[in-house]
């Protein structure tokens, strides 16, 4: 069973003209939405309406906080897919162009499929078709926060902060020995760091460079602190991450399985 999560605050209409229609395009027909309990009447009002069926459930403020509260609640070795509440689209990427997502039940279960040891699988985090490859990338890649699969497994540990939390999830994971994956031909359409509410409400340059110092430190054979251009502070891995073209994949899902399985994910 695949249970569908979004973890949101101060973004009540903005989720349902963004991820909710989202979700919608991409066949998911009920969602867990999941916010602080002071805000728990805000969204209920503004989610009468919603285009799929939603299931609100108070928590702690927080993301992590808000994340731990689903997974407490979800049976142990169940799949969880956590989305975040300022998706505009999802974008497969196909031989000419990108499509959009029409069947996000599907994706999971290829992803879920592929994930061999590990307990955790990730997309692409952004929409760009010279960007986006036919491949799956293990280890050693970024796995976005904004849309993430795991296993509902106790060894699956959450951080203790929000920021950075998706770095500090994954390098905890890889650490343990079970690299997570992503798909790179799926991708998100999404403002990050400029869209209202949500994290934004609390997040500056300090805190987000003192999490990625304590991540350098944490795991300092696996990455290090780099300042882009877009100067915001980041984690760049060591080590290339292992690609495995969709010709590589196991043989329940062969490269001609995987060019027939895009066309019934997008459209």
């Amino acid at each position: 069973m695949l249970h569908v999560c979004i973890c949101s605050s101060k973004r009540h209409t903005s989720i349902i003209k963004k991820t909710l229609s989202t979700l919608r395009r991409a066949n998911v027909t009920e969602v867990t939405i999941v916010v602080p309990h002071e805000e728990l009447e805000t969204y209920r009002a503004a989610l009468e309406h919603a285009p799929i069926l939603t299931l609100l459930i108070g928590s702690e403020k927080g993301l992590v906080k808000q994340r731990k509260k689903f997974r407490s609640i979800v049976p142990e070795g169940d799949r969880i897919l956590f989305i975040d509440d300022d998706i505009s689209a999802i974008k497969v990427k196909g031989p000419d162009r990108l499509y959009h997502l029409t069947n996000l039940h599907a994706l999971a279960d290829l992803a879920f499929s592929l994930l061999g040891d590990s307990l955790l699988w990730s997309v692409y985090p952004i929409t760009n078709f010279l960007f986006m490859k036919h491949q799956v990338a293990r280890g050693n890649c970024y796995c976005v926060g904004a849309m993430y699969g795991i296993i509902n497994d106790p060894r699956l540990k959450e951080p203790e902060i929000d920021e950075c939390e998706d770095y500090a999830r994954q390098l905890s994971e890889q650490s343990q020995g079970r690299p997570p994956i992503r798909l790179d031909f799926v991708g998100l359409q999404t403002l990050y760091y400029k869209n209202k509410g949500g994290m934004q409400q609390e997040r500056n340059p300090a805190i987000r460079q003192s999490a990625i110092l304590n991540l350098e430190e944490w795991y300092p054979s696996m990455v290090k602190a780099v300042l882009p251009k877009n100067l915001i502070p980041d984690l760049r891995f060591r080590q290339r991450s292992v690609k495995e073209p969709v010709t590589a994949v196991p043989a329940s899902l062969t490269a001609q399985s995987i060019v027939a399985i895009l066309p019934s994910l997008s459209s």
